[in-house]
């Protein structure tokens, strides 16, 4: 079941954050409530059952008000009429399950009524997290290009799918 992003999910959310670090930014309490304050789709899916958050996503419009955040500056330069997915987290045992497809469905449907052309994301190639790549090109993503990031010891690959 989907879900507004509310304060009860947090601790959670922030769980899973730390779980997947390595192929995330670090994020505590205050980075959290900064970036809420930054997206417009703010989505969980949570187990109907046991009311366990399964997985979350956190994104915002290409024209946002977010001048120092360096892949949207990238995606800004390649890409146009975006909603940017700034992060997605899923709980270990629900992944496999549908839970990023459905959210992914969700924000379509979102940015689309808003009048966005395209979705568009960042995957980590250094660390690798292949498991994204392969979600990210079964759902349609293409992608769009890459970026270094030396000072973070991190290297990303660009992803943007088209949404009609």
């Amino acid at each position: 079941m989907i879900v507004a992003f509310s304060s009860e999910y947090k601790a959670r959310f922030l769980q899973l954050n730390a779980e997947f670090v390595h192929w995330l930014s670090p994020l505590d309490n205050k980075g959290l409530d900064y970036l809420l304050s930054k997206t417009s789709y703010q989505k969980c899916m949570i187990d109907p059952e046991t009311g366990q958050l399964l997985g979350a996503l956190l994104a915002y419009p290409h024209d946002i008000d977010y001048p120092d955040h360096a892949n949207l500056i990238w995606l800004r330069q390649n890409l146009s009429e975006f909603f940017y997915i700034d992060r997605i987290v899923i709980a270990a045992e629900a992944q496999g399950q549908g839970v990023g497809h459905a959210l992914y469905q969700d924000l379509a449907v979102h940015a689309q009524s808003q009048g966005y052309k395209n979705l568009a994301c960042e995957v980590n190639t250094r660390p690798d997290n292949p498991g994204s790549h392969m979600f990210h090109q079964r759902a349609g993503f293409i992608a769009i290009g890459k970026r270094n990031i030396p000072e973070k010891s991190k290297a990303v690959c660009y992803y943007a799918k088209a949404i009609n």
